[in-house]
């Protein structure tokens, strides 16, 4: 039999409070299908690298491989919602990319790399996921474009509760 990992973990982008209140409003303002369920504002996040389980000798391995990145900090315009088909989930993203988000999501999956993570080989689409099991959004709806200033990522670990999942922020990685 097959032993259970120690942690389930990802390296995000992870808003402040304020942050977090224009990513909450801007989703709550998209019309889901029935059935769908909201992210809850509090696990709203940009996710750089999903790591999955893993035991706490990797997880050691991860913190020590990202606290060697050196990346710089930048700014964010979330200014388009969207749908992916296959996951069934609605989203706030950026119609540009920023070249340091780009460099961001590459150093870090490369340093990751030595710690048995394989990044995947899809294109990095980053996103704010804010609804699940939804069908497709029927009308765009506005809303000023949200201006995140990133300063820093994380890595969160995700703990099974009574009516899903939350996220705790188990350290942060300051950007210059």
């Amino acid at each position: 039999m097959r032993q259970p990992k120690d942690v389930r973990l990802f390296f995000a982008l992870w808003p402040g409070a304020a942050l977090r209140q224009q990513l909450h409003e801007a989703a709550c303002a998209i019309p889901l299908a029935a059935g769908a369920r909201r992210v809850s504002r509090t696990n709203l996040h940009l996710t750089l690298h999903f790591i999955g389980n893993v035991y706490f000798e990797q997880m050691d391995c991860l913190q020590a491989e990202a606290r060697r990145v050196e990346a710089r900090a930048f700014k964010l315009d979330l200014d388009c919602q969207g749908f992916f088909r296959k996951p069934r989930v609605a989203w706030l993203g950026c119609r540009e990319i920023p070249p340091a988000l780009s460099d961001l999501h590459r150093e870090l999956g490369a340093r990751l790399h030595s710690c048995a993570y394989q990044p995947e080989v899809r294109p990095y689409h980053p996103h704010v996921t804010v609804a699940r099991k939804t069908g497709p959004i029927s009308t765009a709806v506005g809303f000023d474009p949200i201006c995140w200033v990133v300063d820093e990522f994380a890595l969160v670990e995700v703990q099974t509760v009574e009516n899903g999942v939350q996220y705790r922020v188990v350290e942060t990685y300051p950007l210059t």
